[in-house]
């Protein structure tokens, strides 16, 4: 049963109910009762239709494909919550299981109408309060849809007849939108062929299927469809009532990273901010309140879909009851149960009564999400889905068999997929980058150790590497967000000690993006992925979860200011998406990123480095082997890239880096929130982008390796083979792709302006890392040969000729948000160069390519000075 709670808070609930004029009202009385005399007679409306009694009535004839939906008198003005999950998708554009929400709704009537009206309660003040009535006339609710009345009054029950289609048969998820205007695809939502599926009622909560159809004219790339031209989804909406219980609400900290529910109180002015934020939890209590440990009142039972296969349902459940440690240490004795869901099972596991763990299709994607449901009165979570996408394990061992474009990165198999259109707030992309990750990974070991893919290790990663899935996703629907400096708690050598990461895990939280642990060459190897809870989420766990008395959620901050207060502890360290940013350069912390490992990310980049080497260096032996095909040795080649892809992102983020706190003024050993990157430090990651991505010998393949890198040339649903464009490997385009990165950030408008601000960061005897210094160290390792005089090779004339891009750009173009001193220093650049190429040019031994390069980067320079003696001349006339 759907239960929604209710908290002894002193703050009521402000909900706006527009009341229709009594004397307008009077008006139109007679005319309505004539009206209603009218209409056809309850009974006659749904007579030989199959009754489904419940919370809503409905009444259903399949053969003329009409339903009707019973409202009640007392079902007017009433509360009631909705929730909408896309059940069934096409496996292109849209995968099944996508939530899109919870809102709160009411019915209204508005004359021979009856609407369904969202209601808004993102504004609240206590009823007694006078700004209560200035919240009522200051915001408004939506409509959600309007529903004519289709029969007279029930004798009895005064029950009204609307045809529920006029509230669910429309394009409520704005598919249309996103593949019409948006993708081009000119989809549009077919409403005379959408219909009502199954529908059932329960006392507590309706369930109601709708099957949509969309269809258009143009043809497109929709693999996954029998015609282009058409495509159902199946929506499934939930519709429940508010009942009330002892539920109370825990207020949110942004020292420890929990979702959160939250409103504006206009009750008092005087507050430092006017929201106030719950965290999402579970209404998790103990059975006996007194007991040291206890079962809990009512678990958080998650039930395993028949369709996740059977040898890998004992590691989902591995993953799900790993957090019962993290519940046991605050005295909850299994508070979270797994149940398998039989064959037999009459139930549909997108209904809001069951939490699942379930398998999902959406063929060329590798992904795993955790969404929850939560009151948005007060941030329980009383509903969650586990959706994992079934090719996350195809990826570990078959990602880029296919062919992969290396410049762009993306596989023609993936079919071009659009993906969930719908804007999520909470979007995880874990798995299928941990796929990508794994299927290089395994490369590796089965590179070390010459078995086949049923081997022992295999199984062992493999089954590791689900348990940690299924765990992060977990952990999501526990009401977690990411954590993404928690793989910092471990030093490079320790994170291969299983006497430690035993215990503690194999970074500090399962909630980070954590790459699988290989050890590097010689090292023994430890745990793959996480079996245990880190530090950081059992201190979470217990901050959401622990049993507070108090009677209020005020009341309970002494306790939680207790819990969260200990955030400077290294072992508890946190950050979130909004630390990291993706790649943005908005994202200062070089210590908050995805897949990195260890306190020393740079040395551990370092070891990432030499296993795609050491990968490298095996595939011929280890690949080409009789009954193979070449296609497999492109796979492991492309694979061993992610290492490099990762250091061309995150070692640049040390330069002009910023480390980040959330400590509040007054936690035991707290910090400021913010302290600049070391100088040296900074000098350390730019010395690894010298010798490891720009240097002259960073790169080099045997030739024997480079004309055995045969793409796919078998057919598929996509017909790939017939859309490279390139068919042999464009090895130049590879490397360049990747050296642009950390210029790319480095030459950022964002990154030069806090390279300027930085200086003023560092205390009177700390050493600099200056602006002028990035510019000059750069400059050194990119043009290195014009001081050494010797030939440029091929990888390194692209490399130049980027970065001379770059600072001419800086040097000429007017844009905005870039330092003046950047343009200054990119001029100095220039004219440095232009001094030094000269005596480059006078070594008589140089090749043909080298003297044609430094020629023309000389002609370059030269332009772009009096280009800009121009520029300056124009400024200064302004």
């Amino acid at each position: 049963m759907l239960r929604i709670l209710k908290t002894p808070l002193a703050l009521l609930i402000v909900l706006f109910i527009i009341i229709p004029m009594q004397d307008l009202q009077a008006k139109k009385k007679k005319s309505k009762d004539e009206g209603e005399k009218k209409g056809k007679p309850f009974e006659e409306v749904i007579k030989d239709f199959q009754k489904i009694e419940g919370l809503f009535t409905f009444y259903v004839k399949t053969d003329e494909g009409k339903v009707y939906m019973e409202i009640k008198p007392e079902q007017l003005n009433e509360l009631f919550m909705c929730n909408m999950t896309r059940s069934a998708g096409d496996g292109t554009f849209y995968d099944n299981g996508a939530d899109y929400g919870e809102f709160l709704f009411e019915l209204k009537r508005v004359g021979e109408k009856i609407q369904m009206v969202e209601k808004n309660i993102l504004f609240r003040a206590d009823t007694s309060s006078t700004l209560s009535r200035a919240i009522q006339r200051g915001v408004c609710n939506s409509l959600f849809g309007v529903a004519k009345i289709e029969s007279l009054p029930e004798k009895e029950t005064k029950a009204l007849l609307v045809d529920p289609s006029e509230f669910f048969i429309r394009d409520l998820p704005n598919i249309g939108y996103f593949l019409g205007k948006k993708r081009k695809l000119e989809y549009s939502f077919d409403k005379e062929n959408s219909y009502f599926g199954v529908i059932k009622s329960f006392p507590f909560n309706s369930e109601i299927d709708v099957i949509y159809h969309f269809k258009t004219k143009k043809p497109n790339d929709a693999v996954t469809f029998p015609s282009p031209y058409s495509m159902f989804h199946t929506y499934h909406f939930s519709i429940s009532t508010l009942p009330e219980t002892d539920y109370m609400p825990r207020l949110a900290d942004d020292r420890i990273g929990y979702f959160q529910t939250l409103y504006q109180d206009y009750t008092n002015l005087d507050r430092e901010t006017p929201y106030v934020r719950y965290i999402n939890r579970w209404n998790l209590q103990k059975a006996d309140p007194e007991a040291e440990i206890s079962l809990p009142k009512e678990p958080i039972v998650f039930w395993l879909e028949n369709t996740i296969p059977e040898e890998y349902r004992p590691y989902v459940e591995q993953g799900v009851l790993m957090w019962n440690k993290a519940f046991e240490k605050i005295g909850f004795k299994d508070a979270i149960v797994v149940k398998q869901m039989p064959d037999t099972a009459s139930w549909d596991p997108a209904d809001v009564r069951y939490n699942t763990i379930r398998w999902v299709v959406f063929p060329g994607m590798a992904y795993a999400v955790g969404p929850s449901r939560t009151n948005p009165f007060t941030g329980q979570i009383y509903d969650a889905d586990v959706r994992v996408c079934v090719d996350f394990i195809r990826w570990m061992y078959y990602y880029s068999e296919y062919y992969v474009d290396p410049v762009t990165g993306k596989s023609n198999e993936s079919f071009n997929q659009y993906g969930n259109a719908f804007d999520n707030p909470r979007f995880c992309n874990y798995a299928e980058e941990s796929a990508k990750n794994a299927a290089f990974e395994m490369s590796l070991l089965l590179a070390r150790n010459d078995f086949d893919d049923e081997n022992e290790i295999t199984k062992e990663f493999v089954k590791a590497y689900i348990i940690d899935l299924v765990a992060h996703e977990v952990g999501h629907t526990l009401g977690l967000r990411h954590n993404f400096k928690a793989s910092t708690i471990h030093s490079n050598i320790d994170r291969n000690n299983k006497s430690i990461t035993e215990k503690m895990g194999v970074t500090g939280s399962v909630m980070d993006y954590n790459p699988a642990n290989i050890a590097p060459k010689g090292v023994e190897q430890g745990e793959f992925f996480h079996s245990t809870p880190g530090p950081y989420d059992y201190w979470a766990i217990e901050y959401g979860y622990k049993p507070i008395k108090a009677d209020t959620p005020e009341e309970e901050l002494p306790e939680l200011e207790k819990i969260a207060s200990r955030c400077a502890d290294p072992l508890l360290i946190y950050g979130t998406d909004e630390d990291v940013f993706g790649n943005s350069m908005i994202g200062i912390d070089p210590l908050c990123n995805m897949f990195d490992m260890s306190s020393d990310p740079i040395a551990f980049l370092k070891d990432e480095i030499a296993l795609t080497k050491e990968l490298w260096s095996k595939i011929e032996e280890k690949f080409e082997k009789p009954g193979n095909r070449y296609q497999k040795l492109l796979a492991a080649f492309n694979r061993g890239w992610r290492s490099y892809y990762y250091a061309s992102r995150i070692v640049p983020k040390f330069i002009g880096g910023i480390y980040r706190y959330n400590d509040h003024v007054g936690d035991p050993n707290g910090r400021i929130p913010f302290k600049p990157v070391a100088a040296e430090k900074q000098k350390e990651a730019m010395q690894f982008l010298r010798e490891y991505i720009f240097a002259p010998d960073a790169f080099n393949f045997p030739a024997s390796l480079l004309n055995k890198l045969q793409p796919e040339r078998l057919e598929d649903f996509g017909w790939s083979a017939g859309k490279v464009k390139r068919v042999d490997y464009p090895i130049h385009d590879r490397v360049i792709s990747l050296q642009k990165e950390p210029i790319d950030r480095l030459f950022d408008p964002i990154t030069l302006s806090r390279l300027q601000d930085i200086e003023l960061h560092y205390g009177p005897k700390e050493a600099k890392y200056t602006m002028a210094d990035m510019f000059t160290d750069l400059r050194r390792a990119v043009w290195h040969e014009i001081v050494t005089k010797k030939n440029i090779n091929s990888f390194r004339r692209p490399l130049q000729r980027y970065h001379l891009n770059k600072i001419i750009s800086l040097t000429l173009e007017e844009k905005s948000g870039i330092p003046e001193d950047a343009k200054t220093l990119a001029r100095n650049d220039l004219k440095v160069l232009q001094g030094a190429i000269p005596k480059a040019l006078a070594n008589p031994n140089l090749d043909i390519y080298t003297r044609a390069h430094l020629e023309e980067s000389k002609a370059r320079i030269d332009a772009a000075l009096k280009a800009g003696i121009e520029r300056n001349l124009r400024v200064a006339k302004k």
